[in-house]
């Protein structure tokens, strides 16, 4: 019996040993067979996870993608419901930054972003360059027949470097062949790798230490770097998540995080993912174009005032007839001769009539122009204004502050401040090195005049366009026309109304003012747009055997 019990300890234990080595493809397999036997079983929820952590082994098998797909569903609803988050919670985790129209909102820079330590983020480094070997160069030929040990003596002594090995590398005496012509020192220590079943670590710029290439050894030797990396300004928040998200699907990188401080992506992972992760964001950093858009307000005005017309007088005035004959100074007799115009012999007279003609014109002429410039990138929104802020109360105390016990305190009013004159907002996507096109939101806000409890009301009109331009070509995106035509008469009582005889009788008074605002936009392109600039290609090697570089 105790016989029995160690077999079976044994073969336990040559199992659990066999499990950890066992290929990713053979993992994948294993799940699956315990997926099998819980949708068999009705466990459809813990069916689809087993499918899904094979796919992640095996991304390649359309037949884990597909079971997993149609399991979903059913694994939702068998699933327990979560408890509603808080409110605050969900403003945490959620980007309002982000347009609403992006596929990626909802998803926050907490649920994709690691956190670090300070003591790490402090050691971490800018990517100045790859490090590399300071071997010899030129190329060189071999052939070569001998043990691992003896390749890698030779191999290294030929471009000038030093060899040193693991304490467990294997001392075989089988020998190996190798022949390769016209290489430099990377393709030569890379074929020997492939060839003797090794892997490199660079240790100085002249040392390198060479170990079997298995897990463990690599995760033991291999060196672990941090490295920071500066994050441009246009780039936004939910731009950032997306680039984080597939620098993880790509190179598998252990830990990313956001330095909001000073604006910088730490990425800290072993030397063969971190490499490639930093060159792979440096290029979806750089190859967004950048466009200059270059605006224009004019404004033409002109007035005419026009006062024409006869001028007759509305008041009579007396006047002095003593001089005229020699009249002697008598009084009328009678009503009738009081009345008759003169009076006879009186001294007094009525002036009844005195007209002016008047004419006059004036025009005025004026046109301004006001130019300004937006840099954007393509994708991303501008945003210009022309005006004033203007403080609007938003709320306040207005009732009685008096007392029996004295003054009572009040508070003072709140008030925000609103955009007053035009205000433009341009987002710029980019089609190749000839033309754009520009998503135009412009508003123009003023002050009516009028007032609801002390509030004023803003009067505002906004227009919404697409544009598509050539590279440096102007275009009218709108316009603001505003024309006002006036006339006012004046005269004599009943005499100006007559018709063509009141024309002697009044005065007119023509007033015409129009004023014209054109908005013109044109687009500069200031650096070559993604399909235009050549990706460099990044050699990562395989998920159990990655790429080192020297």
């Amino acid at each position: 019996m105790p016989a029995l019990l160690l077999l079976v300890g044994a073969v336990c234990a040559q199992a659990s040993v066999n499990t950890a080595a066992d290929s990713p493809k053979e993992l994948a397999m294993a799940l699956a067979r315990k997926a099998a036997r819980s949708e068999k079983a009705g466990k459809n929820a813990e069916a689809y996870i087993f499918y899904s952590e094979a796919a992640a082994l095996q991304p390649r098998n359309r037949r884990y993608k597909s079971k997993m797909t149609l399991l979903q569903t059913r694994a939702a609803q068998e699933s327990k419901p979560r408890p509603r988050p808080e409110k605050a919670e969900v403003e945490k985790k959620v980007d309002t930054t982000a347009p609403a129209d992006q596929p990626g909102l909802g998803i926050g820079p907490d649920d994709v972003f690691d956190s670090m330590t300070e003591r790490e983020m402090a050691d971490a480094r800018e990517l100045k360059g790859l490090p590399t070997l300071a071997a010899r160069r030129g190329p060189q030929d071999f052939d070569l027949n001998a043990d691992a040990r003896t390749l890698f003596d030779t191999v290294a002594e030929r471009f000038g470097l030093q060899i040193v090995y693991d304490g467990d590398y294997p001392k075989e005496a089988q020998k190996i062949a190798f022949r390769l012509s016209g290489v430099d020192y990377r393709e030569a220590l890379h074929g020997l790798e492939a060839a003797t079943g090794s892997f490199l670590i660079p240790l100085s710029a002249r040392v390198l230490m060479v170990a079997k290439d298995t897990l463990q050894k690599r995760t033991d030797l291999e060196q672990t770097m941090a490295i920071a990396i500066p994050v441009p300004q246009a780039v936004t928040t939910q731009e950032l998540t997306e680039l984080a998200q597939v620098l993880r699907q790509t190179s598998g990188i252990e830990k990313i995080a956001w330095d909001t401080s000073q604006a910088k992506i730490v990425m800290r992972d072993r030397v063969s993912r971190v490499l490639p992760a930093a060159a792979l964001l440096q290029q979806l950093l750089s190859y967004r174009p950048e466009v200059m858009i270059e605006l224009e307000f004019i404004q033409v005005a002109t007035s005419d005032l026009a006062n024409y017309g006869l001028s007759v007088t509305n008041t009579f005035s007396g006047v002095y007839l003593g001089h005229i004959l020699n009249n002697v100074i008598a009084t009328p007799s009678g009503v009738t001769n009081l009345l008759t115009f003169g009076g006879g012999r009186t001294l007094i007279g009525i002036g009844i009539a005195q007209a002016q003609a008047m004419f006059n014109d004036s025009f005025t002429s004026s046109k301004s122009l006001y130019q300004a410039q937006i840099r954007s990138v393509a994708g991303q929104p501008a945003s210009l204004h022309v005006g004033e802020k203007y403080p609007v109360i938003t709320g306040g105390y207005f009732g009685n502050t008096s007392g029996q016990t004295g003054t009572v305190y009040s508070p003072p009013p709140s008030f925000q401040f609103e955009d007053l004159g035009l205000t433009m907002k341009v987002t710029p996507f980019v089609h190749g090195l000839g033309e754009v096109t520009l998503t135009l939101d412009t508003s123009f806000e003023v002050l009516t005049g009028q007032a609801i409890n002390n509030i004023p009301v803003i009067g505002r009109r906004n227009l919404v366009s697409q544009v598509r331009l050539r590279n440096d070509e102007w275009a009218v995106i709108g316009g603001l026309l505003n024309t006002t035509n006036s006339k006012a008469t004046s005269g004599f009582l009943g005499l100006a109304g007559i018709p063509y005889f009141g024309y002697l009788f009044r005065q007119i008074s023509t007033d015409k003012e129009e004023s014209n605002v054109l908005i013109g936009i044109r687009p500069h392109l200031l650096s070559l747009p993604p399909d235009q600039v050549v990706s460099k290609a990044l050699r990562v090697g395989t998920d159990l055997r990655p790429y080192t570089p020297l």
